[in-house]
């Protein structure tokens, strides 16, 4: 398979594999992905937490009142969230799982279970999730938000997403969601470039013009 690094030259090699997401990609506002530089491992790890199961709305609610609340000048640290109190957390609208959730992840973040992010860079994708949902409340698709919006890794497709799910069923023309399955068996055609493709999936649900 080609090793691609311009975003215009993914765009392109998935159309020319795949001529019906090459519709919506044409008219689509260009998508790519790279890495978030701006904010720490551990900061990624707690934003895709709260957004575990909720709205964007919700979930960023939420976030902000940690920020407010734990934060300083933005930042929140593993240290300061494995220090603090359960009420505390549940006082920012989490739920007693995830306030758990949050302080296991600081203490392996702390004690190292969770690796530097310089050494997850150096760890597979199948790597990664493993070490991740070795934490009790991450599951595979807090992973993979991790892979795609923290490391910008270019080949992950969450088939489980609901707005994966819902963008796919749009951009194909489906009048139900698909199964995951689905979703996997097609992305086949899109490797190695399949984040891409999630991003133009989330894409087209909030694309109201867009028609098939």
């Amino acid at each position: 398979m080609p090793t691609l690094t311009e975003s215009d030259d993914i765009t392109a090699y998935l159309q020319a594999r795949d001529p019906l997401l090459a519709k919506y990609i044409q008219r689509a506002p260009h998508q790519r992905v790279i890495p978030n530089t701006e904010v720490s491992l551990f900061q990624a790890l707690v934003k895709s937490i709260v957004s575990q199961q909720l709205s964007g709305k919700a979930a960023t609610s939420i976030f902000e009142k940690i920020i407010t609340r734990f934060g300083t000048s933005g930042v929140i640290t593993a240290e300061k969230i494995r220090n603090s109190f359960p009420q505390d957390l549940r006082a920012c609208g989490l739920s007693q799982a995830k306030a758990s959730t949050l302080v296991s992840t600081a203490n392996r973040i702390v004690d190292g279970s969770i690796p530097q992010q310089e050494d997850m860079e150096l760890m597979s994708e199948t790597d990664i999730i493993n070490t991740l949902t070795q934490v009790k409340g991450i599951g595979p698709w807090t992973a993979e938000m991790i892979l795609i919006f923290k490391l910008g890794r270019h080949d992950v497709m969450p088939a489980t997403d609901l707005g994966i799910r819902k963008g796919y069923a749009l951009i194909f023309g489906l009048k139900t969601k698909p199964l995951p399955q689905t979703i996997i068996e097609r992305s086949q055609l899109w490797k190695p470039y399949r984040s891409t493709a999630a991003l133009y999936c989330w894409q087209s649900v909030d694309d109201t013009a867009w028609t098939v």
